[in-house]
């Protein structure tokens, strides 16, 4: 209602504009953004300071002669507003954006406030707020006649309102699918109408911004919306791609995952479960929670779940009653690959100078020299804990894959099928770099310590480069054949 009188204005070149709903100019919006709530002293306090001060807006803005007491706190004042305006039949629409981010900041910090916080004994004005909001909608003359909230997990939800009974989580209807992304219709309209190439082809673009897909039944991926605007930004500017590809507002803080990766000190389940995404590219689960409580995200299907929320994994694809979960993109893959490189540092497993490695890939992409593997096997030597961890392909392969990723010179591809195959990891030249720089082929052979032989290593060598000629008949790229037996690298070489 408050912008009835230029709904022309505000709607310009929009398709509500022309489709207008028997709902247009009906509701008061009462908005908020609990990322603005700080989680630093008194964070009922807090809280309730920033949800009076936008109840005040709120009433400024439409000219209602109420006031409230900024020192009540603000599910009163907001119960007050409510008996008030339902006597003049006004009708509200309350949105909450990053709904959980202030209830999260506070889970990933400190567990026992947040429990005092969502307790059904506790008297915390968050919980109560939330109370108020759902006793409000209760009968057909309630003032509060809509909600929505965005929010990125529907962790809080659980533990504040029983369930969230009250709502219904759109996040996986095919409806929604690409509500909130950029369709590569969309991506053409854009370039053509900034009159913009891609220095690279849209699908070197894709491997960094692309994959996305929020419903089972979606037959197209998104691209992330964020991540094409900041590159296009870019070309618009400068007339070049960004010189780094990762946009650092997408980054997700580390310490909502660190939380979740220890248990006691040390690294759990879930932290086996990142490793096991680089390694694998894919992990799976029976199904997709809705909701759950945060005292159960240590579990591995809340943990699983709570990845696709994050944005961190992406549906791949639903198969014989299971759901298949990938990382989307190497942009992704990079923030993977930083978390478990802290994660390993931090718990005093495995930690190197990544200024020298990052030398080592500079060595690789511009003189095909392969002693970046050799630079890792001699730190895994000297990292003797690691090698505890090390009792698979897929551990090595994960491994390879995190420090890989680290790179600016390459998307890191892992399963890409080549020529009726798949390439253990693919090292494809990133849309920004323009110079010749060497792209990789690499096939890894694993041996475990107990069934090492001069016979076995051999066969395994003519196995990989049996596959790598499959790979690449052409030999654009170069092949490489790295094999491990445990711990310890045994063979690396070229394939020409």
């Amino acid at each position: 209602l408050f912008y009835a009188d230029r709904y022309e204005e505000v709607f310009q070149d929009t398709y509500i504009l022309d489709h207008p709903t028997k709902l247009k100019n009906s509701y008061h919006i009462l908005k908020f953004d609990f990322s603005a709530v700080s989680t630093v002293g008194n964070v009922d306090r807090n809280f309730s300071d920033y949800c009076n001060i936008k109840i005040d807006n709120f009433l400024n803005k439409y000219k209602f002669d109420i006031k409230i007491d900024r020192d009540k706190p603000a599910h009163k004042n907001l119960n007050y507003i409510f008996g008030k305006l339902k006597l003049k039949n006004i009708q509200i629409y309350v949105m909450v954006d990053e709904y959980d981010n202030f209830i999260n900041n506070i889970l990933m910090h400190d567990e026992r406030e947040y429990q005092e916080l969502v307790s059904s004994k506790s008297q915390a004005i968050y919980k109560e707020f939330f109370k108020l909001l759902k006793s409000a909608t209760t009968d057909n003359g309630s003032v509060l006649k809509r909600m929505f909230m965005t929010g990125v997990s529907p962790l809080a939800m659980f533990d504040v309102t029983s369930g969230s009974n009250i709502g219904t989580n759109i996040t996986n209807e095919f409806v929604f699918n690409s509500a909130i992304g950029v369709t590569r219709e969309e991506l053409g309209r854009l370039l053509d109408h900034y009159d913009l190439q891609l220095q690279h082809s849209t699908l070197s673009f894709d491997d960094w911004y692309n994959n996305y897909k929020f419903s089972r039944d979606a037959k197209d991926t998104i691209y992330n919306t964020d991540m094409v605007l900041y590159y296009l930004k870019s070309l618009i500017r400068s007339g070049q791609p960004p010189t780094n590809m990762l946009d650092l507002n997408v980054r997700t803080d580390y310490s909502k995952l660190r939380y979740l990766v220890y248990t006691n000190s040390r690294l759990n389940g879930n932290f086996n479960t990142l490793q096991r995404l680089l390694g694998d590219d894919v992990v799976d689960s029976i199904e997709i929670k809705d909701s759950f409580s945060a005292f159960e995200m240590k579990r591995e299907e809340s943990f699983i779940s709570l990845l696709y929320y994050l944005g961190l994994t992406t549906l791949d694809r639903y198969y014989r009653g299971k759901y298949y979960f990938k990382i989307p993109n190497q942009t992704i893959r990079i923030i993977m690959a930083e978390y478990i490189e802290q994660a390993l540092k931090e718990s005093n497993i495995f930690d190197i100078n990544l200024n020298e490695f990052k030398h080592t890939i500079q060595e690789f992409a511009y003189d095909s020299s392969l002693y970046i593997f050799e630079y890792l096997s001699t730190a895994i030597e000297k990292n003797s804990k690691i090698r505890d961890y090390i009792d698979g392909e897929n551990f090595i392969k994960g491994f390879l894959v995190a420090y890989l990723s680290l790179s600016p010179y390459y998307a890191v591809l892992t399963e890409q099928e080549r020529n009726k195959g798949f390439v253990d990891i693919y090292l494809k030249k990133a849309p920004n770099i323009d110079d010749d720089i060497t792209e990789g082929l690499i096939e890894l052979k694993y041996i475990p310590r107990n069934k090492f032989s001069q016979d076995e290593l051999e066969k395994q060598i003519a196995q990989a480069k049996k596959q790598l000629t499959q790979y690449n008949p052409q030999g654009f790229e170069m092949g490489v054949i790295i094999i491990f037996n445990g711990w310890e690298m045994v063979y690396c070489e070229k394939h020409e």
